[in-house]
């Protein structure tokens, strides 16, 4: 980012930081079966951590699922990466 550019947020915002945060949060999900309801879980819980500010970068969660069936279900944390 050059110093002529702003944030687009107003601040800048640290990946790596809110990656490792992120991730450290959803260790405790790692047993439990993916499916919407584990999905509104983490979503509710990154939402909290986001009102608190201890989260800032933007995210979306998805639950990822093969329609063949071959794989089971996972649950993603997109992070937006273009900030």
């Amino acid at each position: 980012m050059s110093k002529h550019d702003k944030p687009f947020y107003g601040e800048e915002i640290l990946r790596d930081e809110q990656e490792a945060y992120i991730e450290s949060l959803l260790k405790k999900y790692c047993k439990e079966k993916a499916d919407a309801s584990l999905k509104q879980k983490i979503w509710d819980e990154l939402q909290a951590e986001k009102t608190a500010g201890r989260i800032t970068i933007p995210f979306k969660v998805i639950l990822d699922q093969d329609p063949a069936g071959n794989f089971a279900p996972q649950i993603k944390v997109i992070l937006d990466s273009k900030v």
